[in-house]
Protein backbone atom coordinates (compact mmCIF):
# COMPACT_ATOMS: atom_id res chain seq x y z
CA UNK A 1 0.00 0.00 0.00
CA UNK A 2 2.95 2.16 0.38
CA UNK A 3 3.62 2.01 -3.41
CA UNK A 4 -0.05 3.52 -4.37
CA UNK A 5 1.65 6.84 -3.60
CA UNK A 6 4.54 5.92 -6.83
CA UNK A 7 1.79 4.23 -9.03
CA UNK A 8 -0.61 6.95 -9.36
CA UNK A 9 1.94 8.86 -12.32
CA UNK A 10 3.80 10.13 -9.41
CA UNK A 11 6.56 13.00 -9.03
CA UNK A 12 9.24 13.90 -6.26
CA UNK A 13 8.45 17.41 -5.09
CA UNK A 14 11.85 18.63 -3.34
CA UNK A 15 11.35 20.27 -0.15
CA UNK A 16 13.91 22.31 1.36
CA UNK A 17 14.37 21.20 5.66
CA UNK A 18 16.72 22.65 7.99
CA UNK A 19 18.62 18.93 7.45
CA UNK A 20 18.64 19.45 3.58
CA UNK A 21 16.85 18.92 0.29
CA UNK A 22 14.08 15.64 0.23
CA UNK A 23 12.05 14.52 -2.37
CA UNK A 24 8.69 13.71 -0.95
CA UNK A 25 6.23 11.92 -3.34
CA UNK A 26 3.53 13.73 -4.91
CA UNK A 27 0.62 11.99 -6.72
CA UNK A 28 -2.33 13.78 -8.58
CA UNK A 29 -5.74 12.61 -8.30
CA UNK A 30 -9.24 14.32 -9.35
CA UNK A 31 -12.25 14.33 -7.96
CA UNK A 32 -15.35 14.88 -9.00
CA UNK A 33 -17.68 18.58 -7.74
CA UNK A 34 -20.72 18.60 -5.37
CA UNK A 35 -23.34 19.02 -7.57
CA UNK A 36 -26.25 18.54 -4.83
CA UNK A 37 -27.76 21.11 -2.22
CA UNK A 38 -24.66 23.90 -1.36
CA UNK A 39 -23.68 23.33 2.23
CA UNK A 40 -23.32 25.57 4.78
CA UNK A 41 -19.60 25.27 6.20
CA UNK A 42 -17.32 24.79 3.37
CA UNK A 43 -14.09 26.18 5.50
CA UNK A 44 -13.89 29.73 4.26
CA UNK A 45 -14.82 28.85 0.71
CA UNK A 46 -13.11 25.39 0.10
CA UNK A 47 -13.81 23.49 -2.83
CA UNK A 48 -16.81 21.07 -2.09
CA UNK A 49 -16.62 17.71 -3.91
CA UNK A 50 -18.68 14.39 -4.12
CA UNK A 51 -17.24 11.95 -1.89
CA UNK A 52 -19.77 8.73 -2.62
CA UNK A 53 -22.78 10.76 -2.77
CA UNK A 54 -21.93 12.62 0.27
CA UNK A 55 -20.65 16.08 -0.15
CA UNK A 56 -17.01 16.93 1.50
CA UNK A 57 -13.71 18.35 1.28
CA UNK A 58 -10.48 17.27 -0.40
CA UNK A 59 -9.06 16.18 2.73
CA UNK A 60 -12.29 13.39 3.74
CA UNK A 61 -12.45 12.74 0.15
CA UNK A 62 -8.85 11.04 0.56
CA UNK A 63 -10.17 8.71 3.04
CA UNK A 64 -11.89 6.40 0.91
CA UNK A 65 -9.09 6.39 -1.50
CA UNK A 66 -6.46 5.69 0.38
CA UNK A 67 -8.70 2.41 2.60
CA UNK A 68 -9.40 1.49 -1.11
CA UNK A 69 -5.36 1.05 -1.02
CA UNK A 70 -5.05 -0.90 2.04
CA UNK A 71 -5.07 1.44 4.39
CA UNK A 72 -7.27 0.25 7.32
CA UNK A 73 -8.35 3.61 8.68
CA UNK A 74 -7.47 7.00 8.09
CA UNK A 75 -8.34 10.57 9.21
CA UNK A 76 -8.82 14.53 8.45
CA UNK A 77 -6.24 16.19 10.64
CA UNK A 78 -8.54 19.39 11.46
CA UNK A 79 -5.92 21.61 12.04
CA UNK A 80 -8.63 24.93 11.98
CA UNK A 81 -10.87 23.70 14.82
CA UNK A 82 -8.19 21.18 16.45
CA UNK A 83 -9.95 17.94 16.18
CA UNK A 84 -9.88 14.26 13.83
CA UNK A 85 -12.16 13.94 11.52
CA UNK A 86 -13.38 10.91 9.42
CA UNK A 87 -16.76 12.97 8.32
CA UNK A 88 -17.37 16.53 7.36
CA UNK A 89 -18.18 18.67 11.05
CA UNK A 90 -19.34 18.21 13.26
CA UNK A 91 -18.34 14.70 13.59
CA UNK A 92 -15.22 13.97 15.17
CA UNK A 93 -13.03 10.59 16.17
CA UNK A 94 -10.42 9.25 18.13
CA UNK A 95 -7.25 7.83 16.54
CA UNK A 96 -6.25 3.93 17.27
CA UNK A 97 -3.75 4.42 19.86
CA UNK A 98 -0.53 3.37 17.98
CA UNK A 99 -1.66 6.24 15.30
CA UNK A 100 -2.23 8.35 18.12
CA UNK A 101 1.64 8.01 20.24
CA UNK A 102 3.32 8.26 16.74
CA UNK A 103 1.39 11.50 16.13
CA UNK A 104 1.72 12.76 19.43
CA UNK A 105 5.27 11.76 19.43
CA UNK A 106 6.01 14.24 16.48
CA UNK A 107 3.85 16.88 17.81
CA UNK A 108 6.14 17.05 20.63
CA UNK A 109 9.48 17.01 18.92
CA UNK A 110 7.76 19.81 16.41
CA UNK A 111 7.07 21.83 19.80
CA UNK A 112 3.50 21.65 18.58
CA UNK A 113 1.04 20.20 16.98
CA UNK A 114 0.44 22.75 13.89
CA UNK A 115 2.11 22.01 10.58
CA UNK A 116 0.77 17.85 10.60
CA UNK A 117 -0.51 16.92 6.97
CA UNK A 118 -4.31 17.09 6.49
CA UNK A 119 -4.56 13.19 6.44
CA UNK A 120 -3.11 10.47 8.78
CA UNK A 121 -3.59 7.03 7.81
CA UNK A 122 -2.58 3.45 9.28
CA UNK A 123 -2.48 -0.07 8.94
CA UNK A 124 -0.63 -2.46 10.87
CA UNK A 125 2.90 -1.61 9.38
CA UNK A 126 2.70 2.45 10.12
CA UNK A 127 1.45 5.48 9.85
CA UNK A 128 0.94 7.84 6.56
CA UNK A 129 0.67 11.37 6.19
CA UNK A 130 -0.79 13.07 2.96
CA UNK A 131 -1.03 17.10 2.37
CA UNK A 132 -3.66 17.65 0.01
CA UNK A 133 -2.64 20.31 -1.89
CA UNK A 134 -5.17 21.44 -5.12
CA UNK A 135 -2.99 21.96 -8.45
CA UNK A 136 -2.25 25.67 -9.76
CA UNK A 137 -4.06 26.98 -5.54
CA UNK A 138 -1.97 25.47 -3.01
CA UNK A 139 1.19 25.33 -1.71
CA UNK A 140 3.51 23.58 1.03
CA UNK A 141 3.82 26.18 4.39
CA UNK A 142 6.68 26.49 6.29
CA UNK A 143 4.81 24.57 9.06
CA UNK A 144 3.45 21.45 7.60
CA UNK A 145 7.99 21.04 6.54
CA UNK A 146 8.73 21.83 10.11
CA UNK A 147 5.81 18.66 10.53
CA UNK A 148 7.92 16.93 8.06
CA UNK A 149 10.91 17.52 9.56
CA UNK A 150 9.93 16.32 12.79
CA UNK A 151 8.41 13.55 11.04
CA UNK A 152 11.69 12.19 10.03
CA UNK A 153 13.60 12.71 13.36
CA UNK A 154 10.91 10.58 15.18
CA UNK A 155 11.93 8.16 12.38
CA UNK A 156 9.21 7.80 10.15
CA UNK A 157 10.56 7.09 6.66
CA UNK A 158 10.25 9.85 4.04
CA UNK A 159 8.15 7.38 2.02
CA UNK A 160 5.43 7.71 4.28
CA UNK A 161 4.88 11.19 3.65
CA UNK A 162 3.29 12.28 0.11
CA UNK A 163 1.52 14.97 -1.24
CA UNK A 164 -1.56 14.74 -2.94
CA UNK A 165 -2.09 17.13 -6.12
CA UNK A 166 -5.91 17.29 -6.51
CA UNK A 167 -7.90 19.36 -9.02
CA UNK A 168 -11.60 19.02 -10.05
CA UNK A 169 -12.80 16.52 -12.75
CA UNK A 170 -15.00 18.39 -15.48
Amino acid sequence: MWSFFTEQGARLEQITTASGVVGVTTFPWRFQRWRGVPIADTYGGKAVLDCEGIPCLAELALIPVLKQHGFEGAVWVDGYRRCFRDAMPPAICDLPAMARMLHDRIATTNDSRGGCWDVLAWNRDGIAFVECKRKGKDRMRANGVKWLESGLKTGIPLERFAICEWELAE
